[in-house]
């Protein structure tokens, strides 16, 4: 009894808070698991398709200051380690072309093409691909961190951005050079609340696009699928959250939902 107790708060206090996602379908799920596991092997439990998801942690909002800082001291290291090299690289592909981090560390050679100032993203999230147009500076970049890659490593190494040791980047890469960079810039980190890490900056570069357009009386909503195919989103659902967390959209959402009825054409009925 103290265990479904235990199980019935443990519910109250996720409905509670604002950030969760649960439905009461989800605790009614987890409740037949525990009389499968707890008394009756043969408690009926709803589908994986009940199963609730988690909810999306709220991203830290980089400055255009913080971002600047970082990118430049992101090309000051004399460390021996290749990341002295290809961390400023790295870190623009997310900031300027908004890629996810795995995005950036599967990367392969043959998928960065120097002459046509492009890169390919292959088998992404749920196996899509896509290729992208890079800017001016990602441009002058790459070839740079390419060549003393190729020095070091020879021509056929694993990865465009590798370890130490000539292998492909590691998951939890990333976040360690991030906070290396983050500090030599002389950059605050903050002691407690929402705390900045490498995929803020795709969050940046959705931010940033978003902004832009409102600034210049572009319709934002006939623009997100283009956004959403350039950032590898199924749709534009997903692309819809940067709308929503977006700061400087909470005051105009009333004129955001008129733009999308417009968007969206009305058919006449027959």
């Amino acid at each position: 009894m103290e265990n479904a107790v235990g199980f019935l708060r443990r519910a109250h206090r996720i409905d509670a808070n604002p950030g969760g996602c649960r439905s009461w379908f989800s605790y009614i799920r987890d409740f037949g698991r525990w009389m499968r596991l707890a008394h009756d092997p043969d408690a009926y439990v709803l589908s994986d398709q009940w199963k609730a998801g988690s909810p999306r942690p709220t991203p830290y909002l980089l400055t255009d200051r913080e971002a600047a800082l970082f990118l430049r001291a992101a090309g000051t290291s004399e460390s021996p380690s290749p990341w002295a090299w290809q961390s400023r690289a790295f870190f623009m592909l997310m900031a300027c072309c908004g890629l996810r981090t795995r995005e950036v560390r599967r990367l392969a050679v043959g998928h960065v093409d120097h002459k046509a100032r492009s890169i390919d993203v292959a088998d992404s999230k749920a196996g899509r691909s896509r290729r992208l147009p890079v800017g001016d500076e990602v441009a002058a970049e790459l070839p740079e961190c390419d060549q003393r890659s190729r020095e070091r490593f020879g021509d056929d190494r694993p990865a465009f951005f590798v370890a130490s040791t000539g292998n492909p980047v590691s998951p939890g890469m990333p976040g360690v050079v991030f906070r290396r960079v983050w500090t030599r810039a002389g950059l605050e980190w903050p002691q407690a609340g929402k705390r900045p890490r490498p995929y803020d900056f795709r969050h940046r570069f959705a931010f940033a696009n978003i902004e832009r357009w409102t600034r210049d009386g572009v319709d934002v909503m006939a623009m997100l699928p283009y956004l959403a195919a350039y950032m590898g989103h199924a749709g534009i659902d997903s692309t819809l959250y940067y709308v929503h967390a977006s700061p400087d959209f909470m005051d105009g959402y009333a004129d955001l939902v008129a733009d999308a009825e417009r968007v969206v054409p009305e058919t006449e009925e027959p």
